[in-house]
């Protein structure tokens, strides 16, 4: 797995377990080996693995979100005692119930709870499965996770087709020659250019075919500086 930057803030486990102590939840072994080696932060850019937090779903036990029959793992009541320990960019949760083994899959776009299990290995292979039964596939490309912390910066710019790059993919084509990624993740919608030395990313959003992204560590401000000055040089602007 790539760990887009060194900068992580891995959580100790006496914080685990005093989360646990006080909710009456067994978080599974591979999240806290994870949460305990990494910290925070978003896999794949798609689930932001967090710490547990029991009041995230209490508000959703008011609202008739999910169906609550002889088949679900847990009541509309007992919503309130789950522990939040993870959300999707989507709206999904995951979360941890005192009377369920595993891990509890609230989706955001269908009204079944079901339960994951999560097996002894990578917390990695839990989310890959998740991801895989939530959307039909697998997912190919280069598993990635971008820790959290307060020294992140973003900037966004915003391009402008012409003659030379008659479109943002053709600009891609230039970011990738010069900058040399330590991982790409590239499709039709997206290109990540995952640069190590940066402690982050350059982004551009082919979906929409104007937005650049770059993340970066606040100490990197010489590399951001050079890729800031690139990009302006080659019919971007600074997208305020």
């Amino acid at each position: 797995m790539y760990i887009s930057s060194l900068k992580m803030n891995p959580i100790p486990l006496e914080q685990l377990e005093v989360v646990e102590k006080e909710t009456q939840v067994k978080l599974p072994e591979a999240y806290i080996r994870f949460l305990s080696q990494y910290g925070q932060g978003t896999y794949r850019g798609w689930l932001n693995v967090q710490l547990p937090d029991p009041g995230v779903l209490q508000p959703f036990v008011e609202y008739d979100l999910w169906e609550h029959d002889e088949f679900s793992p847990i009541t509309q009541p007992q919503i309130k005692e789950c522990v939040s320990i993870g959300t999707t960019i989507d709206g999904d949760f995951l979360a941890v119930h005192p009377n369920v083994e595993g891990i509890v899959w609230l989706p955001r776009h269908s009204d079944e709870i079901t339960v994951k299990q999560s097996g002894d290995g990578d917390y990695t292979e839990t989310l890959d499965r998740i991801f895989q039964g939530a959307h039909g596939n697998s997912n190919t490309e280069s598993s990635y996770y971008e820790p959290w912390n307060d020294t992140r910066k973003h900037v966004f710019f915003c391009f402008t087709p012409n003659a030379e790059y008659p479109a943002l993919p053709d600009l891609g084509i230039l970011c990738k020659e010069r900058y040399k990624p330590d991982l790409l993740i590239e499709n039709e919608y997206t290109c990540k250019l995952f640069i190590h030395s940066l402690g982050g990313c350059l982004r551009l959003n082919y979906a929409n075919g104007r937005e650049i992204a770059v993340h970066y560590e606040a100490d990197q401000q010489n590399l951001f500086n050079e890729i800031s000055s690139f990009l302006l040089q080659n019919h971007c602007e600074l997208w305020e």
